[in-house]
């Protein structure tokens, strides 16, 4: 089973399935027996857009655990299974906190010129800039700190 995982994340083919499959749900799911022509159009245009960024989103999630399995000192292909497990599992932590906290940078941003729109024009810049920072030192921070978690090896006498 973890073989599967390990052959899924590492080999380069697999983004294009994912990319696909996910696709073709969200073309699925947007579908409406009642659409018009440009309805559909629109909607075949959003789904290759959103085919390209789950593909980068793959390849870049590929690239960030081979990166950081020869941090660990292995190559991606002579690495075990529990050892790919766990670079996986930090690489999958770091994603979901970088996702979350650029939703969290944009609402930021958009929130400090809603509420700040109406004063002078440095205000609101002053603001998103000072969000913006604090966004990229929390961020750029728990990266750092999980790329500091090594895989526990046995010390050598």
């Amino acid at each position: 089973m973890l073989r599967k995982v390990r052959a899924a994340v590492i080999k380069s083919t697999r983004a294009y399935h994912l990319a696909g499959v996910v696709t073709l749900a969200f073309f699925a799911a947007g579908l409406n027996h009642r659409a018009t022509a440009d309805v559909i159009t629109r909607h075949v245009i959003y789904t290759g857009i959103f085919f390209f960024c789950v593909w980068a989103a793959c390849r870049l999630f590929t690239a960030g655990v081979q990166r950081r399995l020869h941090l660990e000192g292995v190559e991606p292909h002579a690495a075990g299974d529990m050892i790919t497990t766990f670079v996986i599992y930090l690489e999958i932590i770091k994603h979901v906190v970088g996702v979350s906290f650029t939703l969290g940078w944009i609402a930021g941003v958009m929130a400090c010129w809603d509420f700040l729109g109406d004063r002078m024009l440095m205000v609101p810049l002053a603001s998103s800039v000072a969000v913006s920072l604090t966004a990229f030192a929390v961020t750029f921070g728990f990266s750092s700190f999980i790329d500091h978690l090594r895989w526990p090896a046995k010390d050598e006498d």
